[in-house]
């Protein structure tokens, strides 16, 4: 960022993003004052463990603690054969290089949210994609042939993994910001992003998932080929973003976000738990 020219920064991140971001914030470099979230690592030891071995809910859960444990448990149960096969075995899928039609096949068919959200489109119902999305993104990965060398990054992540799960609680101590989508793999509930992050500036729960394209981050790696349309992570890629598919309104509740972080950073006093005004 220093050679960019930023001395002062936010890091955004959702899926793979959100990973990076947070460790960034462990990492602290020099100059990043916060970072926010739109697929927050919030679950705690206890619930991950439960879900890990296919156990039951810890008790006490309340009725948005158990919401988000019942998505996790159904991705943990029906949605993560994707990334087993991508943390073992990704060259076995050579096969993505070689047929266009697999290459679709393998994106498309993520699991059961996704493809009911791309068979609606394909129907021609709107959602917060179009059928030019999903087809713009397989052929990003057939005529580039990336399809296997970006399954790897999941086995070089399996490499050195300590054992955590991808939304397990990593300690993060920056100020942090949460925006929870209903369409995400989970919507992390308040509680546990209070208790997860210590300094938590900021947290919304939309109701609504916004229009964009989902057509970065996990790519034909995580086979998601436009699943969740509720993200902003393409609006704040890259300081400035890349967020034309995503609607004014939008760019700006995602920007005043990240804005928030840092100004309530540079004053060194604490923001409301609430989001931005609409413009």
């Amino acid at each position: 960022m220093q050679r960019l020219g930023y001395t002062r920064y936010v890091a955004q991140g959702g899926d793979w993003g959100n990973a990076v971001s947070e460790v960034m914030a462990l990492q602290k470099p020099p100059g990043l004052l916060g970072i926010h979230t739109n697929m927050a690592a919030t679950v705690a030891a206890d619930v991950s463990k439960a879900l890990s071995v296919g156990g039951p809910p810890p008790a006490g859960l309340s009725a948005e603690e158990k919401h988000a444990w019942d998505q996790l448990d159904d991705f943990y149960r029906h949605g993560l054969g994707y990334a087993q096969e991508m943390s073992n075995r990704p060259q076995t899928l050579y096969g993505l290089a070689d047929s266009p039609v697999g290459l679709a096949a393998w994106m498309l068919d993520h699991d059961t949210r996704s493809y009911g959200m791309l068979s609606r489109v394909f129907d021609g119902k709107t959602e917060g994609l179009s059928r030019d999305d999903v087809l713009d993104n397989v052929t990003l990965y057939w005529l580039t042939n990336t399809a296997i060398s970006s399954a790897r990054l999941y086995w070089d992540t399996t490499q050195i993994s300590t054992g955590g799960g991808f939304f397990d609680v990593r300690g993060v101590t920056m100020p942090v910001a949460v925006s929870a989508f209903p369409d995400e793999i989970y919507a992390a509930p308040r509680s546990w992003a209070e208790r997860a992050y210590p300094k938590l500036i900021y947290y919304n729960k939309l109701d609504k998932a916004v229009t964009s394209r989902r057509a970065n981050s996990r790519s034909c790696s995580a086979a998601r080929c436009g699943r969740r349309s509720d993200r902003c992570d393409r609006t704040t890629d890259s300081a400035a973003g890349s967020g034309a598919n995503l609607p004014t309104r939008e760019i700006s509740k995602c920007l005043k976000t990240s804005t928030a972080i840092v100004a309530a950073s540079l004053a060194r006093q604490p923001l409301p738990l609430q989001p931005p005004s609409s413009p």
